[in-house]
């Protein structure tokens, strides 16, 4: 029972999936001592999630109460959820990116029929980060294998291919290098641009993924700083 309600909670929150839940797993290659940690309960990181949710809407502004706490307004968090669109300009080793995974991952579980694209300059990029030949590599991968039983979704090998990764309701994500033919080509429901500043291409996959922006999916693009097309698009936000 106990663990039946722990899927239930699970899949009605990613704050509950992600962070209070302990379940879910990422690996810091950084980290001699502790290298599989759990998400820590910082405060910018639930902001973040919240931002994640209301920009997917998936979360109304006003309940977006670790994003409020974090001195974010009702007003910018409604922009967000008009847009889909939410723009992360970031310093390093600050799990934005991981976070952002895991956000995918909860939605690929618990939404049906998702089309989930995590783009990077290069292909293997963004392998790395949904799943390559095995599931402890992706860093997606990795944090679905690490679930316990009763919170899984995916079975591996069959579930995995190179830059694939399947789910049994459907829903997919599918790592592709930079770009816009691949997005042109598919009305996703999230686009996820890592890096996007370091990307040469990043301003034509912007403009092929707006259809299906303002069809009701959601962009999420998040880099360090790096003069070019995204800092030009964070600046006149």
């Amino acid at each position: 029972m106990q663990r039946q309600i722990e899927s239930e909670e699970c899949r009605r929150s990613a704050q509950v999936f992600l962070v209070d839940s302990g379940k879910v797993l990422t690996k810091d290659e950084h980290d001699t001592r502790e290298p599989v940690k759990p998400f820590p309960r910082t405060i910018y990181l639930r902001a973040l999630l919240d931002c994640l949710l209301v920009s997917g809407r998936l979360a109304n502004p006003e309940d977006a109460r670790f994003a409020i706490e974090a001195g974010h307004s009702i007003e910018w968090l409604s922009a967000l959820w008009k847009s889909g669109i939410i723009a992360v300009e970031k310093s390093r080793q600050m799990m934005c990116t991981w976070l952002v995974c895991g956000y995918l991952l909860w939605r690929a579980k618990y939404y049906a029929h998702q089309l989930i694209l995590v783009q990077s300059k290069r292909e293997d990029d963004a392998a790395s980060l949904v799943f390559t030949k095995e599931p402890w590599v992706g860093r997606i991968s990795f944090m679905e294998s690490h679930l316990p039983k009763h919170l899984k979704s995916c079975s591996f090998p069959k579930a995995g291919a190179f830059a694939h990764l399947y789910f049994p309701n459907g829903s997919h994500i599918w790592a592709i290098p930079e770009g816009s033919d691949i997005i042109r080509s598919n009305a996703a429901s999230v686009w996820f641009c890592d890096e996007a500043a370091f990307q040469p291409e990043f301003g034509g996959a912007y403009t092929a993924a707006m259809p299906a922006i303002k069809g009701g999916g959601q962009a999420i693009m998040v880099s360090s700083a790096e003069p070019g097309e995204y800092h030009q698009l964070i600046e006149a936000a």
